[in-house]
């Protein structure tokens, strides 16, 4: 098959050529899928389980249900609830420290992003020797983790499915990357009831940085068939469903919302991590913003950075993300992504959030030395292009 869905027959003299996927997660969708946490864990041989979370969660009640599904399989809760945004690398190293002392058996995740990437670690300390600093990179974890159910509460992160984690070197003001199969959660309980009470702006910020990673899965130079696939209906599925699930807390947009997210969460992780969003993540680094919101703003200056290596891709995003009866191009596309963020009340400009020029040169140095610059985006920018970019975005 052909990126764009037609058979070989159809598209003659398209070359066709060898792609891979694989997902190692296993999937429970649909309202009450968090009551199935006992059950899961218990099925996995955990008989004391370390509960991830950060205090928002916990605050809303949601750790408690979770808690208490534990507590009816017969399974102790461990709480951990010091996760930040943008955790850093010495919160894993604490989860880990709690995971050990009390003689944990396995790990439930119960939150956004920044909460599954703690587990994530905390896991890769509890059954590899030495820190953290050690696997630092793709392909370096020795031993499985224990036991992982992540349950996320947010609908953009999709890191209940990647094989990857990110964390934040403060000392060094940069993100780092841990990536290995073996980072993947066992099950992911998607539960929509959960995504009834997130503010909106979260709901829309999330949203918006699960539609990048869907629109980063389509321009990766590791796009294939089948990441093509989850992030087009990703990209259809936020675009049908944002402005409705924003305008009243209805069950049913949010569910979709948080089956996007899945979606391109696995698109992402067979893809791999785009321009965009590495770009945020330094961001975040330097002025602790929001990855999602951030990816969001800076996601339609990368694409239009992107259009002359990656015009078919755009083009089908462009057509994902259509309204009614609009005709849209590859050239379409940037502004097709403005668009949906302004209906949901987003701001446009890194300025909203408080970034200013401070560490540009920085960040755009520390990009430039990524895969994520250097690999997978379908240009490989200088540091004066990560710059320019950047400033674009102020």
């Amino acid at each position: 098959m052909s990126r764009d869905g037609q058979s070989e027959l159809d598209n003659a003299g398209s070359e066709v050529q060898l792609s891979s996927f694989q997902a190692a997660t296993h999937i429970f969708f649909g309202p009450g899928a968090v009551g199935k946490a006992g059950e899961i864990v218990q099925k996995l041989g955990i008989a004391r389980a370390l509960v991830v979370t950060d205090a928002g969660v916990l605050r809303a009640g949601i750790t408690g249900h979770v808690l208490n599904a534990l507590s009816a399989a017969n399974v102790n809760g461990v709480v951990f609830d010091a996760v930040e945004r943008n955790p850093a690398i010495e919160t894993v190293q604490r989860a880990a420290a709690l995971y050990r002392a009390r003689g944990c058996t396995g790990i439930v995740a119960v939150g956004g992003g920044s909460v599954i990437d703690v587990a994530k670690g905390a896991g890769v300390l509890a059954s590899n020797p030495g820190e953290l600093s050690a696997y630092i990179g793709v392909g370096k974890i020795g031993e499985a983790l224990p036991p992982l159910v992540a349950i996320p509460t947010t609908v953009g992160s999709g890191s209940e499915v990647t094989n990857f984690m990110l964390i934040t070197d403060r000392a060094q003001r940069k993100k780092v990357l841990v990536g290995s199969q073996l980072l993947a959660p066992d099950f992911a309980l998607l539960d929509p009831g959960l995504a009834l009470t997130l503010p909106k702006d979260v709901l829309a910020g999330t949203a918006m940085g699960a539609l990048a990673h869907a629109v980063e899965s389509l321009t990766s130079v590791f796009a294939s068939p089948f990441s093509d696939g989850l992030a087009l209906q990703a990209l259809r599925l936020i675009a049908a469903n944002l402005g409705a699930a924003l305008a009243s807390p209805a069950l049913g947009p949010r569910a979709d919302l948080l089956y996007a997210s899945t979606l391109a969460g696995l698109a992402l992780s067979s893809a791999r991590i785009g321009l965009a969003q590495a770009m945020a993540q330094a961001l975040a680094a330097c002025h602790d913003t929001p990855v999602g919101l951030s990816t969001a703003i800076l996601l339609p200056h990368v694409m239009t950075y992107n259009l002359p290596a990656a015009e078919h891709a755009l083009a089908l995003v462009a057509a994902a993300l259509r309204a009614g009866d609009d005709v849209l191009g590859a050239a379409d596309a940037p502004n097709a992504v403005r668009r949906l963020a302004a209906k949901a009340g987003l701001p446009d400009a890194l300025g909203a959030l408080g970034v200013d020029e401070s560490f540009i040169e920085q960040m755009a140095a520390d990009v430039a030395q990524t895969g994520s610059a250097q690999v997978v985006n379908p240009r490989r920018p200088t540091v004066e292009d990560l710059v320019a970019l950047y400033r674009a975005a102020l």
